[in-house]
């Protein structure tokens, strides 16, 4: 049986943190100027879109939104993702930019202000990267983006599958077994037993 719950969306948020986190080696190694190196989001986004259609596929969200909206922005996504990988001028921020901009689109279909502030956040930080021109910098920023997606896929995984509760390490014949203290002597606690 298939239960549909928003929070069946932490595994492709946990994709998107994995590509970032795959971005964020990349910038480190390679010296590409502003720490976003395009080629990594253009051959990552194709199996990290296999892995959450095949999972969405499987434990569906709501899909509050007409079927065609979600289609769209599948097909939107990875066409902006590949082709704004060779506009120059975007420094190699483009699929940045359109991967944020998916989430929040997608959080506004399924109308969750979590996917909606997780998006914003990913544009935002593809926009410094951006603008400043710093390796170190934008390897921070694909971290921080990293950082903001799996936070928001816990949240999600949390709502989906409920805190862990604490175990009780006490044996349950313990009981009703009780060291009994007699009333009428005073309590000395500086004596030990």
């Amino acid at each position: 049986m298939q239960t549909r719950h928003v929070g069946n969306n932490w595994v492709p948020l946990l994709c998107l943190s994995i590509l970032f986190l795959a971005g964020a080696a990349a910038s480190m190694v390679s010296l590409a100027g502003n720490g976003a190196v395009s080629a990594v989001f253009s051959v990552g986004i194709l199996p990290a879109g296999g892995v959450m259609a095949l999972w969405l596929w499987r434990n569906p969200s709501w899909w509050l939104a007409p079927r065609n909206h979600y289609l769209y922005l599948a097909g939107g996504t990875l066409a902006g993702v590949l082709l704004l990988a060779m506009v120059p001028f975007l420094h190699g921020c483009g699929p940045w930019l359109v991967l944020g901009a998916a989430v929040a689109t997608y959080g506004y279909f399924e109308r969750l202000r979590l996917l909606v502030t997780a998006g914003a956040g990913v544009a935002l930080t593809g926009l410094l990267a951006l603008v400043i021109h710093a390796e170190v910098w934008g390897g921070a920023l694909h971290l921080l983006a990293a950082a903001g997606l799996a936070f928001s896929a816990n949240r999600l995984y949390v709502l989906r599958n409920g805190r862990r509760r604490a175990v009780q390490d006490s044996d349950p014949a313990f009981i009703g077994r009780f060291e009994e203290f007699d009333a009428e002597e005073p309590v000395n606690f500086w004596e030990r037993p």
